[in-house]
């Protein structure tokens, strides 16, 4: 029997329907599928929102535990089990950043000499690395596949980070458990994603070197304020300050500077950090003072366990006065062209430095030849009083000389008198060669002696030497000592020149007679807590303070026979050791001259 009509609209119906129901769950599992991309993308552009504006709004100081934090959010996006964001710098390891989930091993540098050579050649031509399965790499790629193997990698995917230009780092992501497939879609994505990370690297390393550049800029800005005006007494304590800040600065471990010899004078070295002595670098000194930039890293070459060491010499007026040397012990420096070029503009500083040490220096050297002079003169001046201070205790030796002859020719010497003649010849040959001890010391020539000083000490010598000289000149003396005075620092010898100058105005002050009573007066003092004062007031006829100043000028003299020079050599002398020397009138007659000097401080190094 075959089939009515009824049957095969029944069988009709029967089809369109299924083909209906078909329909339907296909159109609804294409529906299913395109929710989940939206919601995909959803999540990504909401990932994508949130870690720009948590890494946009980092400084450089936490941009690292930024930059860590995002990184784990991505892995966790992607379901990955590690990733890794590798700084890349030429020439030196940059920062790392990397996550993994618990027990499994972390993913070396990606871009480290030797670990994957073609995936590190590929990333910076500007390529992607992926793939599924380790076995999809070329066989280019054999090194790496052996490597990846070995640490468990199933699936991996390296992006390069760019910011518009030179490539900045590497993105990574590893999968251990499990093969991952990276569709274009999705790399398209993680490269957009790279983005933020690239621009975080990238503001990075403008705010870094924004404060380096800052931290160099104080370093010579520290240079030259330390060398400014420095005086003769002062540099070697400022040349050592500067080394440790050049040490510091640079990350070096020492740091020495060499002065080569001038006018037949020694060569002069300082360093800090584990002093290297230079004569073990002998080879060193010719090609410095042939102007060459010296650098050196085989340590076979460098002694006391110096890994490498860069010298410069030190120019000045197209002269090279010297070098700047620096060197690391234990680890190598990477010595980029731009910490070369910093490292030539602090040489610069330092140089000008050197020469303007060597400048005072000879300043000192001249100024010394003057001092001797002027104290010379001073010693004419006072002749008349030290041959009087001389001829007492010569003529009282005589005396007693002769009276002890007598006795001796007596039948019976009386032995208590001649013992007493004897004391008495003894002591007076003691002040006789005290007298001549005195004379001497002012009249050496010798290098200053910078050493701490008690100024009453100081002061007392000067008094014990014109004690005569005054009594000649019938000026009454009075020396007033303060008690417990600090110690300062500096050379006896000019000290005692620059009061005996002083001393010697303010007799010749009182030749004329002016209707008051001589006196001088030789006082010591404080001058604040930071300071001592040594002051001689005399009651002659004052001074004229309009030209007040021309009195410490070279040749400028208001006595019939004087030279001009005594008081301008002893303002230089002053002015040498920190201080001030100033002249002014008494309320009641007379001048006072006075100077101060700084209290001795602690010279650590």
């Amino acid at each position: 029997m075959g089939l009515t009509w009824l049957d095969a609209a029944a069988m009709t119906l029967i089809v369109v329907e299924a083909a209906f129901l078909a329909w339907l769950l296909r159109h609804r599992a294409m529906g299913s599928r395109a929710q989940r991309l939206l919601e995909d993308r959803l999540r990504f552009e909401t990932l994508l929102s949130d870690l720009s504006a948590k890494l946009i709004h980092v400084d450089a100081s936490g941009l690292d535990a930024a930059l860590g934090a995002a990184l784990r959010q991505v892995v966790a996006f992607l379901g990955m089990d590690r990733g890794n964001l590798d700084e890349y710098i030429e020439g030196r390891p940059g920062a790392r950043v990397s996550w993994t989930e618990p027990g499994i091993e972390k993913l070396p540098p990606i871009l480290a000499a030797g670990h994957f050579v073609w995936t590190a050649g590929t990333l910076r031509r500007g390529g992607v690395v992926r793939f599924r399965r380790t076995d999809a790499l070329p066989a280019a790629a054999a090194a790496d596949r052996a490597g990846y193997e070995r640490l468990g990698t199933r699936s991996h995917l390296s992006i390069p980070l760019q910011a518009g230009g030179p490539m900045l780092g590497v993105l990574s992501f590893d999968s251990v458990r499990a093969e991952r497939d990276w569709p274009d879609e999705l790399v398209d994505r993680l490269r957009l994603l790279s983005e933020a990370f690239a621009g975080a690297l990238e503001r990075k390393r403008m705010e870094l070197a924004l404060a380096e550049r800052l931290r160099f800029q104080r370093l010579l800005s520290d240079l030259s304020v330390r060398f400014a005006n420095v005086p003769a007494l002062d540099f070697d304590q400022a040349v050592h300050g500067a080394l440790r800040s050049i040490v510091d600065f640079l990350g070096v471990d020492r740091a020495a500077l060499i002065a080569f010899p001038t006018r037949g004078g020694a060569e002069a070295s300082w360093s800090v950090d584990g002093a290297t002595d230079m004569s073990r670098l002998s080879w060193l000194m010719p090609r410095l003072q042939s102007g060459d930039v010296v650098r050196v890293s085989p340590p076979a070459e460098l002694p006391d366990g110096m890994k490498d060491l860069v010298a410069l010499p030190l120019r000045s007026g197209g002269v090279i006065l010297g070098g700047l040397v620096v060197a690391t012990v234990g680890a190598g420096r990477a010595w980029s062209d731009e910490l070369l070029e910093q490292l030539h503009l602090v040489g610069e500083t330092v140089a000008n430095a050197l020469a303007a040490g060597q400048a005072e220096r000879e300043s000192g050297r001249l100024r010394q030849e003057l001092a001797h002079i002027g104290r010379v003169s001073a010693m004419g001046e006072l002749a008349a009083s030290l041959a009087h201070e001389l001829n007492q205790p010569l003529t009282a030796i005589l005396n007693n000389a002769e009276v002890a002859q007598q006795h001796l020719q007596a039948a019976a010497p009386n032995r208590l008198e001649l013992r007493e003649i004897l004391d008495d010849i003894v002591a007076d040959d003691k002040r006789a060669a005290e007298v001549i001890q005195r004379l001497r010391a002012l009249l050496k020539k010798g290098t200053l002696e910078h050493a701490p000083l008690d100024i009453n000490d100081v002061v007392g010598e000067v008094a014990q030497l014109v004690r005569n000289d005054v009594v000649l000149r019938n000026v009454p003396m009075t020396v007033d000592l303060a008690s417990g005075l600090p110690v300062v620092r500096g050379d006896r010898v000019q000290l005692q020149q620059v009061i005996l100058n002083m001393v010697l105005n303010g007799l010749e002050a009182m030749v004329e007679p002016n209707g008051r009573a001589h006196a001088l007066v030789i006082r010591t003092s404080r001058a604040g807590d930071a300071a001592v004062r040594v002051a001689v007031e005399d009651s002659g006829a004052g001074i004229d303070m309009e030209n007040v100043e021309r009195l410490f000028q070279p040749l400028y003299t208001t006595k019939p026979e004087g030279l001009g020079m005594g008081l301008a050599i002893a303002r230089t002398i002053v002015d040498a050791h920190g201080g001030r020397l100033r002249a002014s009138n008494n309320a009641a007659g007379g001048a006072t001259f006075q100077f101060t000097l700084p209290v001795a401080a602690d010279r650590g190094r």
